[in-house]
This record gives structure tokens, C-alpha cells and sequence, in this order.
């Protein structure tokens, strides 16, 4: 049996447009949500390939530095 109450909330406009509302905000929450998890990933994945450049050119530049040395 269908409450009184949800009847007479289906007949105003206010309730209606204020639940649409609702779920609009809620949908673009969910939907900011999924956005910043996909660029925290992308960020994380970017700054750990950085890191790993930044090692690599390290050993580079320590492999330059003592074959330097060695010539001189």
C-alpha cells in the first residue's frame, strides 16, 4: 500500500524537482569522483616515471663523471 505522503509528494512539482536535484548533485559528485581518481592515477603514474628518469640520468651522470677521471 502506497503511503499517503508519497502520493502527495508525486503530485508537487516542488518534491519532484527537489529529488531531481538531488539526484543530479549525487550523480555529479559519483562523476567528479571517478574524474579525480583517474588523474590521481595518471598523476602518480607520471610522477613515478619522472622518478625513474631522474635515477637513471643519475647513473649516467656518475658513469660520465668518473670516465672523466679515468681519461685524465
Amino acid at each position: 500500500m502506497v503511503k499517503q505522503e508519497t502520493i502527495n509528494n508525486i503530485n508537487n512539482p516542488k518534491m519532484i524537482n527537489s529529488n531531481n536535484n538531488l539526484a543530479t548533485l549525487v550523480y555529479i559528485k559519483a562523476i567528479k569522483e571517478q574524474i579525480k581518481s583517474k588523474y590521481l592515477k595518471r598523476i602518480d603514474y607520471l610522477v613515478e616515471a619522472n622518478n625513474e628518469l631522474m635515477r637513471e640520468l643519475e647513473d649516467y651522470d656518475f658513469l660520465c663523471e668518473n670516465w672523466k677521471k679515468d681519461m685524465l
